[in-house]
């Protein structure tokens, strides 16, 4: 497997950008919302965890954009895909990378608006915030995260029904191959 896609598959470094995101994405979800109703004494250390896996995702958004920008490009969409299918996946990916980037922003924007980034930073409970809820950064960045989900649940439905309906190997395009 080459680190470059071809035309017919995904080549190494864009699959393991998007199987570690994807993996990321996966922990940073239920971790969000269960920080939120977490004791104090738990929070501190979710919130760590959270934040810097954050970063680490926006990072590697911002790296799978210069990825596909700079130095790739992704295999031709297959014959057997619609018009509306490849515009569909179009507006789901580019979703993605908008929705993804506004979830780091956002996050970022929490710790600037309030005490949350010098408690990260000194490990002090005491500086924890008791509400962020009504911080603007955090009203875009509950909306953003359920945008996400809805967008997951769209690219997920879309993999699952070429790979089960389509049957036309779209799927296996993004697989690992160990060899």
């Amino acid at each position: 497997m080459t680190m470059r896609s071809t035309s017919e598959r995904y080549g190494t470094v864009a699959l393991a950008l998007h199987w570690t995101s994807a993996a990321l994405i996966l922990a940073l979800i239920p971790l969000g919302f269960a920080m939120q109703s977490a004791p104090d004494a738990a929070r501190l250390g979710l919130y760590r965890v959270h934040v810097g896996i954050g970063i680490l995702v926006g990072l590697l958004t911002l790296a799978r954009l210069l990825w596909w920008l700079a130095l790739d490009r992704r295999p031709v969409p297959s014959v057997s895909h619609t018009l509306l299918q490849r515009r569909l996946a179009k507006a789901v990916h580019a979703g993605f990378y908008g929705v993804v980037l506004i979830l780091a922003v956002s996050g970022i924007g929490m710790m600037a608006a309030s005490p949350l980034g010098e408690a990260l930073a000194s490990g002090k409970l005491a500086l924890m915030p008791a509400d962020l809820m009504n911080l603007p950064p955090r009203l875009a960045h509950g909306a953003m995260a359920r945008l996400l989900m809805a967008l997951l649940v769209l690219h997920v439905a879309g993999a699952l029904y070429h790979h089960w309906v389509g049957r036309d190997g779209t799927l296996g395009r993004m697989a690992v191959r160990l060899r």
